[in-house]
């Protein structure tokens, strides 16, 4: 009875130690990657709503969804890797997405699919990780009226906030051929700007705003261009009209433009994320500089790397005068401190420094 009690002891202790043994070894997999899924968090109120509350697209019962409706949801990624993110099927409408994120902040968009039913708030949760929040989207009668709006910058020069795409002659527009532009909502509902061709190319819109309000609308480009040159595109509602110039080249040149601050500190430029030693760069890991654009073109501006990590941007400016640049941050800091970068651009240089914890 002693062997016979001391060997089931034994087997006993055995077990015991075989479970603390495996313990670790499930929870390592719950905080790592190891088939290459990344690791993170939701950005959230205290309530549990999605931070930023960023929902875009018009919800009409029994209207079929397309890729203009979406949502744009905020993440803390600690472990950078795949991610398959699909919220609740609500009212007859799902969003969804993959795709691969790199470590740190970032933003993963939702394209919505489906078609509502019942016109009214329809609450969508979204689960990555172990984290989840929810947001609103507000579905509309069919028969939704007609906006009341008025075209900012009229009867002048349009309010325009970018233009974005190439205006090449000879090649057919794209989806990334737009002209953003502000108004001021007085009355919601549907509207649709159908702008005149004018060499070969025209400007519209069809969409609904869901808030009153100064806001910014898109107006989308098609067709080809058939001339290089300066065009001017008037943009008209049932009460206002604006235009705004679109210049066309032959070719893709190189645009002609100042840093802001040359040939000392940039003006104006603004570090956005958080620099620390050994993390790698995410998406909100970013430096928004000035410049100031004489002609059109083609850009590419950048910095030299410093302390592990660099900032650069590069696309097509559509407009003249003062512009935003936003530079986006590569790389892994090696070490603390407050380090300075040297950025050039257009044959111009000025600087900007980033404190490193």
């Amino acid at each position: 009875m002693k062997i016979s009690s001391l060997i089931r002891l034994n087997d006993l202790l055995m077990v015991t130690a075989l479970s603390f043994l495996l313990l670790p070894s499930c929870n390592k997999l719950e905080d790592t990657n190891p088939d290459g899924v990344s690791v993170g968090n939701l950005k959230k109120s205290t309530n549990g709503s999605c931070l930023p509350m960023v929902v875009r697209g018009i919800y009409k019962v029994d209207s079929i969804l397309t890729d203009d409706n979406y949502v744009d949801i905020e993440v803390d990624v600690s472990v950078g890797g795949n991610f398959d993110i699909t919220t609740d099927s609500i009212n007859g409408v799902v969003f969804k997405k993959k795709g691969t994120i790199g470590e740190g902040p970032g933003a993963i968009r939702l394209y919505a699919s489906g078609k509502p039913v019942i016109a009214g708030v329809s609450t969508f949760t979204i689960r990555y990780g172990l984290s989840s929040c929810t947001f609103d989207v507000n579905v509309y009668d069919q028969g939704l009226g007609t906006a009341l709006y008025t075209l900012g910058g009229s009867p002048g020069n349009c309010s325009i906030s970018s233009i974005n795409g190439n205006y090449i002659v000879g090649q057919p527009m794209t989806a990334s051929n737009t002209a953003e532009l502000t108004v001021n909502v007085n009355t919601v509902g549907t509207y649709i700007i159908n702008g005149n061709t004018i060499n070969g190319v025209s400007f519209s819109v069809d969409s609904t705003f869901i808030n009153p309000g100064i806001q910014t609308i898109r107006l989308k480009a098609s067709g080809t261009p058939s001339a290089s040159g300066v065009f001017t595109y008037p943009v008209t509602n049932l009460t206002t009209t604006c235009s705004f110039p679109v210049t066309y080249t032959a070719t893709v040149a190189n645009a002609n433009f100042v840093l802001s601050g040359t040939p000392g500190n940039c003006t104006g430029a603004t570090v956005m994320g958080t620099y620390t030693a050994g993390t790698a760069l995410g998406a909100g890991n970013k430096v928004v500089v000035n410049v100031n654009v004489t002609s059109p073109g083609n850009y590419n501006i950048s910095t030299t790397t410093v302390n592990g990590i660099s900032f650069s941007a590069s696309g097509t400016f559509n407009l003249t005068g003062q512009i935003q640049v936003n530079l986006a941050g590569t790389g892994t800091p090696t070490a603390a401190g407050n380090f300075n970068f040297p950025l050039s651009g257009g044959g111009t240089t000025c600087g900007f420094s980033v404190l490193c914890n």
